[in-house]
């Protein structure tokens, strides 16, 4: 009767030591599963707030007609360069961690919006319309908008970034502002 009382329990330990290890690995998958759904969540936050940034600084820039001195003052905080020529101009916005404009500059800074334009012809900026018989006069003002990661690094950009990963959104914009009076 001692025989068949220890085979019993050795039977229900290795039922036990199964149980346990099946519930060990389904609680891993569980917690991995967790750790994914928050990073998604977490990127899906940040390419909300980009995408409606990006269209904030495209709307400001339509609506000042690629005049970005007129861009300075609905965004005071903003870091505006511009040649000499005039002809290549650069906005950036930096954002904390919450996505609040960050008036200074590099303190705390987590995101980086950058709005570059460049001045040419009208012909050259709308070249696809062309085929159409459309002829242009005059200039035309183009650009782009980027919204910059900047988590987790010190590099800041000065200007957009060719194929760099940190970039979570990028959206082209452009004006026709025809031709000027001499």
């Amino acid at each position: 009767m001692n025989r068949r009382s220890s085979s019993k329990i050795s039977l229900f330990l290795m039922e036990l030591i199964i149980a346990i290890l099946f519930f060990s690995l389904a609680s891993a998958v569980c917690v991995r599963l967790f750790t994914s759904a928050h990073i998604l969540s977490e990127d899906s936050i940040n390419l909300s707030n980009a995408v409606t940034w990006s269209q904030n600084l495209a709307e400001a820039f339509y609506g000042s007609k690629g005049q970005l001195k007129e861009m300075e003052k609905l965004y005071p905080q903003a870091f505006i360069s511009t040649d000499d020529t005039m002809d290549k101009n650069t906005v950036i916005l930096f954002f904390n961690a919450e996505w609040d404009l960050n008036a200074e500059g590099l303190v705390d800074a987590s995101y980086e919006a950058i709005l570059e334009t460049e001045r040419m012809s009208a012909q050259e900026a709308y070249a696809d319309v062309n085929e159409y018989g459309v002829e242009l006069v005059g200039d035309a003002i183009t650009g782009r908008v980027a919204v910059i990661d900047l988590r987790g690094t010190t590099q800041v950009f000065s200007s957009i970034p060719d194929n760099n990963t940190r970039i979570i959104y990028t959206m082209p914009v452009d004006v026709y502002i025809g031709k000027e009076d001499q």
